[in-house]
């Protein structure tokens, strides 16, 4: 890697300069690897008191989460969300059992075992991702490092916090058996807690949760490779997802994988394979007020497993590096709707749902004159299908609009295949010794999701969308292509960095809802939920704006530091917005360290701008501007263990982010179809032991 290109792209910490004078500010890094910069979150330098990973988006620059529930938050950046962001465990794709998300991606990461929260900032590299239209963000575990010598040394950590709103309970644990050669990890995490309170004591039914996480790892290095074999478990029991028609009664799913890096002769080899198996069961009985009528119980059984791999060998050139490379990823759903008060009823909801993509990929890495640049090439093809699909057990005129959906269904062609083709071109250069440009162009695609396409009954599944609407797929949809330019700057001193971002993204065929023409459809949707349904179609987008992080360093003990972030998305096919994009937004933070870094101290102000531009298409709300203020403390009692305490929301203001979603709970403080409103004052206080 060229020096120049290292400083180009910010690689050095923005804590960096401040760390020369002794003080510690929050761990939000910007790195860099060829002309791919990132920045990233750590659990360990962040005031959390939740144990959801996705809470660390917010304070990366154009980041954000959708909160469905406490535990089941989905990524967002630069106003794309869902399956439109690349998230990766280490360096597996994720794999979400429930058809609505209710297993999002960053839940199988609780942010006591992360090691960081990486964000690939601008345009993702091809190599990165297999589809990344909307961003990539990787989770990696903390799972140790290899000892210096060959005597074997057991270290680890044991964490333990208490929130009292909601009364939230985390353990974090991690024991790591390891020589010079040899390594062996265990990392557990049990999350719980009980209805939380937004403002004004007003209390959020169905917001309860329960999680275990386990994984064992083990790895081997030598002077040339490194391995990690590795296996785990999530389990989730009798958590709410209030912006969803159903809860969580359970999430069961094994995880297993491994993942190589070799160096032979001056090639080096990477290689990883993963595999996760999921048995998702929910209801909308168990957790909120059971349904009047015993005909509208229902439950869902869904299941659902992938087997991924990615190789890539990157081969120094005369001139250049390049990295070639292919992967993988083959997926199946199942979902199955059931009635337990009427054995009769039985809706097969997604059957043998695949979804299986093979991609190869290439990138450039080399400089022309003072620059720097990346250029790479994905060809990805993307094949689908689907089993016949069936209804049994409904009443009379719903019964037949049912069986006529599922005839329509098992007569059509669901046998979808898609090729796409990824471009990225990535510049940079130095423009003075304290200042660089950046510059991405890029072409991204993104088949349709499997519930877009197979969703044959008009219901509230979409990836958690969780607009309370019913929608129904489209087996003709095609596939979607974004058109996007980034361009960044980076300016670091010795008390002062700024890393500010502007981009557009034109994406045509963008995906989303319209109001359906399918007789059929419209007329059952309107008999189970009141409301015609909507149609995944094709439509045209565009998304813009900026985002920016930032340090100062007023002295050796106190600095200062924040976020800003603005997105606006909107049609241009007709006149109307995207749903659910972020607000404008900041994040300004106060720290003040005292000598021998003993106490650490920091005062947080949080700031989201009214959101106007809402989407007309489904009757979206508006929301109102907010903020609240944080503080926190870190103090040593000895060099191994820590405390840390902290007040979230201060003057328990009541207020709803955007981002959230309608509640669907009716034995709650809050209305039906009411925004669910944000987590009110709550008090932490939590413990480290490191050994």
């Amino acid at each position: 890697m060229h020096a120049k290109t290292v400083f180009a792209l910010g690689a050095f910490l923005t804590t960096s300069a401040l760390a020369d004078r002794g003080q510690t500010i929050e761990e939000v890094t910007v790195q860099a690897f060829p002309l791919a910069s990132q920045i990233s979150a750590s659990p360990r330098s962040n005031p959390l008191h939740s144990p959801d990973s996705a809470e660390l988006l917010k304070r990366i620059p154009g980041a954000n989460n959708n909160a469905n529930g406490v535990v089941t938050s989905i990524a967002q950046y630069r106003g794309m969300y869902g399956d439109r962001v690349s998230v990766k465990l280490d360096q597996a794709p994720t794999l979400s059992g429930g058809p609505n998300a209710m297993d999002s991606p960053l839940t199988y990461a609780p942010a006591g075992l992360l090691q960081e929260l990486i964000v690939y900032r601008g345009i993702t590299p091809v190599s990165q991702a297999q589809e990344s239209i909307g961003g990539h963000v990787l989770a990696q575990f903390n799972r140790g490092t290899f000892g210096p010598e060959a005597n074997i040394e057991v270290s680890g950590f044991a964490r333990a916090q208490l929130t009292d709103n909601g009364s939230q309970s985390n353990t974090d644990t991690q024991v790591v058996i390891a020589n010079n050669q040899h390594k062996l990890s265990f990392l557990n995490a049990h999350n719980e807690g009980d209805n939380i309170d937004a403002g004004a004591d007003k209390t959020i039914a169905g917001s309860q949760h329960q999680r275990d996480r386990f994984d064992l790892a083990y790895g081997w290095k030598s002077d040339s490779t490194e391995l990690t074999l590795f296996a785990g478990q999530l389990d989730i029991s009798n958590s709410g997802t209030p912006a969803l028609a159903m809860d969580i009664v359970s999430v069961e799913t094994d995880l297993a994988g491994l993942i190589v890096n070799t160096e032979i002769n001056s090639a080096r080899i990477n290689m990883a394979v993963a595999w996760a198996d999921v048995t998702h069961s929910m209801d909308n009985f168990s957790l909120r007020t059971a349904p009047s009528m015993t005909m509208a119980y229902r439950s869902n059984l869904a299941t659902a497993d992938n087997l991924s791999w990615s190789l890539d060998v990157q081969l120094p050139l005369a001139f250049a590096e390049l990295k070639i490379g292919t992967d993988g990823n083959l997926s199946s759903h199942d979902s199955i709707i059931s009635n337990p008060n009427n054995a009769m009823f039985e809706l097969l909801n997604f059957n043998d749902s695949q979804r299986d993509i093979l991609g190869l990929f290439a990138e450039l890495n080399s400089n022309v004159g003072d620059w720097q640049y990346q250029a790479g090439i994905r060809h990805n093809r993307i094949a689908m299908d689907s089993g016949e699909v069936a209804s049994s057990g409904m009443m009379a005129m719903m019964g037949d609009a049912a069986s006529m959906l599922a005839m329509q269904f098992n007569q059509a062609d669901r046998k979808l295949d898609y090729n796409t083709t990824d471009l990225v071109l990535k510049f940079n250069r130095t423009l003075d010794p304290e200042t660089a440009i950046t510059i991405d162009l890029g072409i991204k695609n993104r088949a349709p999701s499997y519930q877009e396409t197979f969703l044959w009954l008009p219901l509230p599944i979409t990836a958690g969308l969780a607009d309370g609407r019913s929608y129904i797929g489209n087996l003709a949809l095609k596939h979607e292509t974004a058109s996007e330019i980034s361009i960044g700057l980076s300016k670091k001193s010795d008390r002062f960095s700024l890393y500010p971002q502007i981009f557009y993204r034109q994406v045509d065929n963008y995906i989303q809802g319209v109001e359906s023409m399918n007789m059929a459809a419209n007329m059952l949707s309107t008999m189970m939920s009141g409301t015609a349904a909507l149609s995944y179609e094709n439509t045209d987008a565009e998304i813009y704006g900026a985002d920016a992080n930032w340090s100062y360093s007023i002295n050796q003990r106190w600095s200062v530091d924040g976020v800003v972030s603005y997105v606006r998305g909107k049609r241009t096919d007709i006149k109307d917005n995207l749903y659910r994009i972020a607000p404008a937004n900041a994040r300004f933070s106060l720290r003040y360290q005292s000598p021998q870094a003993a106490l650490q101290l920091i005062l947080e102000s949080v700031l989201y701008a009214r959101q106007k531009h809402v989407a007309s298409y489904n009757d979206e709300a508006q929301s109102s501007a907010f903020s609240i203020v944080n503080i926190g403390a870190d103090w040593s009692l000895t060099e191994n263990i820590k405390m840390r305490s902290g007040v979230k929301n201060i003057f328990d203001r009541f207020y709803a982010p955007h981002l959230s979603g309608r509640n669907r709970t009716g034995d709650s403080d809050i209305a039906l179809g009411a925004a669910i409103p944000g987590l009110g004052r709550a008090v932490y206080l939590s413990m480290a032991i490191d050994f």
